[in-house]
């Protein structure tokens, strides 16, 4: 059973106090209940609450509200992501102030006016622009790396109140880094994102995400962040990897404790679109993944509590993992509020080798080399590294950031182009590149399979849908050398998106296509 997260309850009455209005109650609990305004917003509910009201907190138990009157949030740790300590305080007509000490905002935020705030303001436009103005590829590996590396990228913002401008940021960076910098096909790149393609706002302050990070004019937001979106990316990136390749996971977002609340860590959760991810179901997805390497890179409150699912005994494969935060302490914004997360920022920042810009530090060099040895690859364990020395909250103490690797010290070998020192000719030698494509893609009709065969081998293409079932096999035997087309059978399939594999020799190579 989770455990109560109400700290403490107050009660203090501001004598002679009248209180007409939400605003009013606000400047009441300003006036009387907040010294320290550093780090700090108030808001308030914009109607009023009667006697036994149930408030909701997300996942944890809800609130009774104690008595008719006005509701209002003293968030103490605003530039944190949730959870993180806060106050709920109940403010009746006559003055009297009831208070809840809590770990996350009521459902209602939406709902809720800022009335004082001591953070920097956002100005509305989000960084979009700015950060494709300022981007310029980095190139640190070669075409043939990148057909062995996948990438998953997970992102929910828990709702439209709560999806801060930063979370956009920091998936837009790792996105063109990954991309762009490391070639990763964009076929191989799944983002799970808020409300996915939803044209409605998805952030605060009236933004809808652009699904396009890159401005190449296609959708990089493949499946929206709810549970059954995550499922469904799980699915379609569990379809595409192989023993040969590596997969890296990156998730920001909000997080908490989860069964057990905080007496148990690491039992935590990731908040997505309305709903959770907890560390469980996380570990089941990556214990089943058959990957060459598994590298794992978490921003959320209580990310350190999903180690012990990455970094466990029953790891069939070298994997690393690193997190912003233990697992029962809050990550934080920081320096670089409010565009991004500052330990994703100098994270992802050590991989491209500068910053963008930011409120804080960006843009341009880096406090100092990331590439600590030398060999001219930052390693998953050097980004960790220049991470947690950068990052001005690792610093103070306020959060704690998780490193491990197994087996160990394999963390100074991977980078985000797979193996380090591993060469394209070491891989071309021995296998060549068959040019798989797909001659219309989104299908609308009929559409071929592309590829080349340098001498004759015995060939399997096969369709697959986002659940890993075999939807058509158009290719199965002995196929003579050189160039092929065959059909693809898509244009009778469901709309969706599909895995083009096609296997030859030991070799596996695949697309995506998407059917409309």
């Amino acid at each position: 059973m989770l455990k109560l997260l109400v700290v403490a309850v107050f009660t203090a009455f501001a004598f002679g106090a009248v209180v007409n209005s939400p605003t009013e109650a606000a400047g009441l609990v300003m006036e009387t209940m907040v010294t320290d305004f550093s780090n700090k917003e108030v808001r308030s509910f914009d109607g009023l609450v009667a006697e036994g009201d149930l408030l909701g907190a997300w996942s944890y138990p809800a609130v009774i509200a104690p008595f008719d009157g006005f509701l209002v949030l003293v968030d103490d740790f605003a530039l944190a992501n949730w959870t993180h300590p806060c106050r709920w305080v109940f403010v009746s007509p006559e003055g009297e102030m009831n208070t809840v000490r809590m770990v996350s905002p009521p459902d209602v935020l939406p709902r809720m006016t800022v009335e004082y705030t001591s953070l920097p303001q956002v100005d509305g436009k989000g960084q979009y622009e700015d950060f494709l103005a300022w981007f310029t590829p980095n190139v640190q590996s070669s075409g043939w790396q990148a057909d062995h590396m996948y990438a998953w990228i997970i992102s929910g913002g828990a709702n439209s109140s709560n999806n801060h401008i930063r979370y956009y940021g920091d998936v837009q960076f790792i996105y063109n880094v990954l991309a762009h910098d490391y070639l990763i096909p964009d076929d191989h790149i799944i983002v799970c994102f808020a409300d996915g393609l939803n044209p409605a706002p998805d952030q605060p302050g009236g933004i809808n995400s652009n699904p396009d990070f890159d401005n190449d004019g296609g959708s990089d937001i493949i499946y929206d962040a709810t549970s059954s979106g995550v499922t469904s990316g799980y699915n379609a990136i569990n379809a595409m990897v192989g023993a040969s390749d590596h997969l890296f996971i990156y998730t920001t977002d909000h997080g908490g404790p989860g069964k057990g609340g905080f007496d148990s860590p690491p039992e935590v959760i990731l908040n997505l679109w309305n709903g959770t991810l907890d560390d469980d179901t996380f570990k089941g997805y990556v214990d089943a993944f058959s990957a060459m390497s598994i590298h794992v890179i978490m921003e959320q409150c209580n990310s350190g509590g999903f180690l012990e699912e990455v970094i466990n005994t029953g790891a069939t494969q070298p994997r690393t993992f690193a997190s912003a935060s233990s697992a029962s302490e809050s990550s934080w914004a920081g320096a670089t509020y409010p565009e991004y997360n500052e330990y994703a920022y100098y994270w992802t920042g050590s991989m491209h080798g500068s910053i963008p810009p930011s409120s804080g530090p960006g843009p341009g060099a880096l406090p100092g080399n990331p590439d600590m040895n030398s060999d001219g690859c930052v390693s998953m364990y050097e980004a960790a590294n220049r991470a947690e020395a950068w990052d001005t909250y690792a610093q103070s103490g306020q959060e704690h950031p998780m490193w491990d690797d197994t087996p160990d010290s394999c963390g100074d070998t991977y980078f985000l182009g797979g193996l380090i020192g591993t060469s394209i000719e070491d891989y071309s030698a021995s296998v060549p590149s068959l040019g798989l494509s797909i001659s219309q893609n989104p299908v609308v009709s009929t559409a071929m399979v592309n590829f080349t065969l340098p001498s004759a081998a015995n060939v399997t293409v096969e369709i697959i849908d986002v659940a890993g079932r075999i939807v058509s096999t158009p290719v199965n035997g002995s196929i003579a050398s050189g160039s092929h087309a065959v059909a693809s059978g898509l244009e009778s399939a469901p709309a969706g998106i599909y895995v083009v594999r096609l296997t030859t020799g030991g070799h596996t190579e695949t697309l995506r296509a998407v059917r409309l």
